[in-house]
């Protein structure tokens, strides 16, 4: 009869437990690169808000017609479901490497592996 006190990560089953309970934190490059993209995005929706709000204001038009017009641009401009989209697009892909018997771990790394 054996109790065990302890147990470690320094053989190789350990560190693939320890990989899988606490991967490293990853950055890729498709990430940074979309957040730049909705930034600059965002910058142009903004200008197109100012030169929308100025261009209405200018000719008179009622105060609902410009809020709802320069709300329009910025939504039209920048998806707010872009980052829904993002995501249920690595589920499916995930989904998909199921039925081929194929498991992730990290759902993150699919858009990375193509």
């Amino acid at each position: 009869i054996a109790l065990v006190v302890n147990t470690g990560f320094s053989t190789a089953k350990g560190a693939l437990v320890r990989s899988v309970l606490f991967p490293k934190p990853t950055q890729f490059k498709f990430y940074r690169d979309s957040f730049k993209f909705i930034a600059a995005m965002c910058i142009l929706a903004i200008i197109g808000f100012v030169l929308v709000l100025h261009t209405l204001i200018e000719e008179k038009m009622a105060m609902k017609f410009i809020v709802l017009r320069s709300l329009d641009l910025i939504t039209v401009v920048v998806p707010p479901a872009l980052p829904t989209a993002l995501t249920m697009g690595a589920y499916f892909a995930v989904l998909r490497l199921k039925k081929k018997q194929i498991y992730c771990i990290s759902p993150p790394r699919v858009n990375v592996s193509g």
